[in-house]
């Protein structure tokens, strides 16, 4: 058994200040104690000073076979699989150092992820790895966004093929793109991409196979059929409209009423980045009329309204697809969070606690609790008024055991 003594603690809801002792027995948690209780002598005791421990970060919405550089989407088509198993191997270490110990990847280029989460869980990968959860190749229109990663589906019967090959695949959940997107140059993000037949034809096929879904949607009509077919999350939820983001009180009714999970690059991207920003994001801004510093803070107040009405905001970084979005930097959307409003144990709940409900993982991890895995962060020092913390960590526990990440 092992006892890592820590200054303080956020248990996956509350922090609390003061020194306490995390148990854990194997791959799991034993017990979690005030103070610094005396111990046996077969216990190890790891004494890690000043530091706050937390549950391993959850990113609910990551893309493993990108690249992290500017309009990394654009090059994974023409990856060898030499290439793209080590694109993922980066991404993967990236996540690890920067303390997420779970990812859920949305955005699977013909399979080779979900084909990576099965080595994994045979124990065939080298060495340590965040949990993976896939979903094989997002379902998109024809030439719809992210066409190249092989999901392209037209009318039902290739919907029926496709859902019929994600549940053969064991795929964790389905994703579809409701609407085009950012980084797909000739798709439209203030459009629909399927119809709320199609979109239910897809979520009733999900649930039948005991799968969720969760659709990536920017367009205000996306979002509003997306509910309305039942998804189970939401990717961006932008609420895109050609005058700007708009969140209609009774949607804004529902997906408070339901709870739905909204995740994904939350933040717009930041004004200095603006060069590099895919070209559909630049449409989007001249279409609206507004400078980058002008859309940031649209997406800033428009979360901070649905945040402030009790929408729930988990987190998720659509990680890889650009290089002010890198694999590793899921703070940075907490970050965001915090500035529209969340308190700083609210968003750190965003990506643990919550974030491990939203990808059917609340049982087990995103908590500090007796029986729940032992994937834990340590980071130095304290949270204050910001998340600063969360740049600092220096120790990840994956599954009861301590794993190199590269920093101290």
């Amino acid at each position: 058994m092992i006892a890592i003594r820590c200054a303080a603690r956020f248990d996956g809801s509350t922090l609390v200040d003061g020194p306490a002792t995390v148990l854990i027995d194997g791959r799991t948690i034993a017990g979690l104690e005030a103070g610094h209780p005396e111990l046996g002598a077969d216990v190890e005791v790891v004494d890690l000073g000043e530091a706050t421990v937390l549950p391993g970060l959850i990113d609910t919405h990551v893309h493993l076979v990108t690249d992290s550089v500017p309009n990394a989407l654009d090059l994974v088509e023409d990856y060898s699989d030499q290439q793209i198993d080590a694109v993922v191997s980066r991404s993967l270490a990236a996540h690890l150092a920067a303390g997420v110990t779970t990812v859920r990847d949305l955005g699977d280029r013909r399979f080779v992820v979900v084909d990576r989460r099965d080595r994994q869980r045979t124990g065939g990968t080298a060495g340590p790895e965040p949990t993976i959860l896939a979903s094989g190749p997002p379902l998109t229109s024809a030439r719809g966004h992210c066409w190249y990663l092989g999901g392209e589906v037209q009318g039902p019967t290739e919907i029926e093929l496709a859902l019929a090959e994600r549940v053969e695949r064991k795929v964790d959940v389905v994703k579809v793109m409701a609407s085009g997107g950012m980084a797909t140059t000739g798709t439209d993000v203030m459009r629909p991409q399927f119809t709320l037949d199609e979109l239910r034809l897809i979520v009733d096929l999900a649930h039948d196979a005991g799968l969720p879904v969760t659709a990536h949607a920017h367009a205000l009509a996306a979002v509003e059929l997306a509910v309305a077919a039942g998804v189970d999350g939401l990717e961006h939820c932008s609420c895109l409209t050609p005058q700007g983001p708009r969140v209609p009180a009774e949607l804004l009714t529902v997906m408070v009423a339901r709870q739905i999970p909204i995740g994904a690059a939350l933040m717009a991207p930041p004004p200095a980045s603006y060069d590099d920003a895919p070209p559909n994001i630049k449409k989007v801004m001249a279409q609206l009329g507004v400078t980058p510093e002008q859309m940031l803070e649209l997406r800033r107040s428009t979360t901070g309204r649905m945040h402030a009405a009790g929408v729930r905001f988990v987190g998720g970084s659509d990680a890889g697809i650009n290089d002010f979005m890198a694999h590793g930097l899921m703070r940075s959307g907490l970050d965001f969070l915090v500035s529209a409003g969340a308190t700083v144990p609210q968003a750190l709940a965003a990506g643990t606690s919550l974030a491990a409900d939203a990808c059917g993982l609340g049982s087990r991890k995103g908590w500090l609790r007796t029986g729940f895995d032992a994937d834990l962060i340590v980071v130095d020092g304290f949270f204050g008024v910001d998340l600063a913390p969360l740049a600092r960590v220096y120790q990840v526990m994956l599954g009861g055991a301590f794993v190199s990440t590269g920093r101290r």
